[in-house]
């Protein structure tokens, strides 16, 4: 009886410990699922289309697009970062290639150079720096400071609190020194993006910030961030751009040169505010940009140790609270125009594309990429560039063989006339004024010629034994009419 009732009893426990096991088992694979799922909608898995209707609905209509997008952050429970945190995503960045070689430099020197009415002389600062003397810093003659609130940890995306940030903000503001922040981000999608932009807010609500707060974002493909596409990260910075705005403060992107020309879709930032790391002694970038960080190795009285220095083309930016003028500079350089023939073409890409703001490769002007098949109508073609009109948008395409080139025939109504030109004109092999490498040679006026077709737009003649066309119908005087007449498909 003992024995049966044991046995009952150990079946019942073993049966729920399995109960248990499954349950949890379920639990961590249904995790994995949407982790699995995050990770894939951080990819970029809508086409362009729907992602330029998602920035014009953000620019139409901020609010519902952006409280949409849901958040779980608790405001109650801000993490503090250790002084050597392992997951801060700057120890990756520190001495990034892609930003130059940084130079020494000292404060005095900085003010002298840079220091005048339409730009201010900065720093920004992090845990790094350590403890900052910033009376010290003030009288060095530093105007302003992007102080580092906080950063998303590298591998497990946990947002915290830079741990000398309250330090920094506090006594850069006590000492009369204008105060923007920064976040370093490893968001892997919108809901992350805008995660970030409510925490910041939460932390500097208190505190009167004159200059930008900005997303620094400068790691790609890397820890939590592998697999995420260019377009989700264009569109990150947005999403946080947008609530920044929302909220009554100036937002600013940061990154790298390399970034802003070959990563991100940095057509759609037009109207943002740009933070430029390129150490060198003058910019090369080829692009707007508002604030200049031109060394990590600046000498500061105030601060052990190297710091970075920054160039603001601007003074107070708050656009809410402040008076503001903001000058920016552009840094386009002196291009070759580029000159298109006029067509009107529906048609099909036969190939994956990148779609560019501008018709020129050495400009950060990437808006997006276009899949094959995609419909679109060519109303331009140059050498190297068409033009297209996608979504109601005009972009240019690096590639002039990535459509499907459907010439349709054209029809003459047959004639037989010697003519005399009256102008200078242009033969070309077929009659398409729009074509590449369409044209045989000029002809001067007086010379004469036989027209064999004619119709609305186009001339087919007769020269040194081969067909040509002329688009011009009113280019000759005729000599004589050989009544001939009917009509042919060129």
């Amino acid at each position: 009886m003992k024995k049966s009732i044991i046995f009952k009893v150990g079946t019942f426990s073993l049966v729920l410990l399995i109960g248990v096991l499954s349950f949890y088992s379920y639990k961590i694979s249904y995790s994995n699922v949407i982790s699995n799922e995050d990770i894939k909608n951080s990819r970029e898995v809508n086409n362009f289309e729907s992602e330029w209707a998602f920035l014009n609905d953000i620019e139409e209509n901020n609010d519902t697009v952006l409280e949409s997008i849901d958040s779980n952050l608790d405001f109650n429970k801000i993490i503090v970062a250790p002084a050597d945190d392992k997951e801060d995503p700057s120890k990756l960045v520190r001495d990034n290639p892609d930003k130059g070689v940084s130079k020494p430099t000292t404060a005095k020197k900085a003010v002298k150079k840079y220091e005048t009415n339409e730009t201010s002389l900065g720093i920004d600062v992090s845990t790094w720096q350590g403890k900052i003397n910033w009376k010290k810093v003030k009288q060095s003659g530093i105007s302003f400071a992007m102080i580092r609130c906080g950063f998303r940890r590298l591998d497990s995306g946990t947002i915290v609190m830079d741990n000398q940030f309250l330090n920094n903000i506090k006594g850069a503001i006590a000492n009369n020194i204008n105060v923007g922040v920064y976040f370093f981000s490893m968001a892997k999608n919108k809901t992350e993006a805008l995660e970030e932009a409510k925490w910041i807010v939460n932390v500097i609500k208190d505190y009167d910030i004159t200059y930008p707060v900005a997303i620094d974002i400068e790691i790609f493909n890397k820890n939590r961030l592998k697999g995420v596409s260019y377009s989700t990260m264009t569109n990150n910075a947005l999403v946080f751009c947008d609530y920044i705005k929302k909220q009554g403060y100036t937002p600013m992107i940061y990154s790298y040169a390399n970034a802003f020309t070959k990563y991100f879709d940095t057509a759609k930032f037009k109207g943002q505010r740009i933070w430029l790391a390129q150490y060198n002694d003058k910019v090369t970038y080829k692009g707007n940009y508002h604030m200049w960080q031109y060394t990590s190795s600046g000498s500061v009285p105030g601060i052990s140790g190297r710091v970075d220095m920054n160039v603001a083309y601007f003074s107070v930016t708050n656009d809410v609270t402040k008076a503001s003028t903001v000058n920016g500079i552009t840094n386009t350089g002196n291009l070759d125009k580029v000159t298109f023939k006029e067509m009107n073409m529906n048609t099909t890409l036969t190939k994956d594309v990148t779609l560019r703001s501008s018709p020129y490769t050495t400009l950060p002007n990437k808006a997006g990429i276009l899949e094959k098949g995609t419909y679109v109508v060519v109303t331009g073609m140059s050498d190297k560039f068409i033009r297209v009109l996608y979504n109601g948008n005009t972009f240019y395409i690096n590639d002039v063989n990535c459509f499907v080139m459907d010439l349709a025939p054209v029809n003459f109504d047959l004639v037989d006339l010697n003519v005399r030109c009256n102008r200078e004109i242009t033969l070309l092999y077929k009659p398409y004024n729009f074509l590449l490498n369409n044209e045989y040679k000029k002809i001067s006026a007086l010379e004469e010629l036989r027209i064999v077709g004619v119709n609305s737009s186009y001339v087919k003649v007769l020269y040194n034994g081969e067909y040509y066309y002329v688009n011009d119908v009113d280019f000759y005087d005729v000599i004589r009419d050989n009544i001939y007449q009917g009509s042919i498909t060129s």
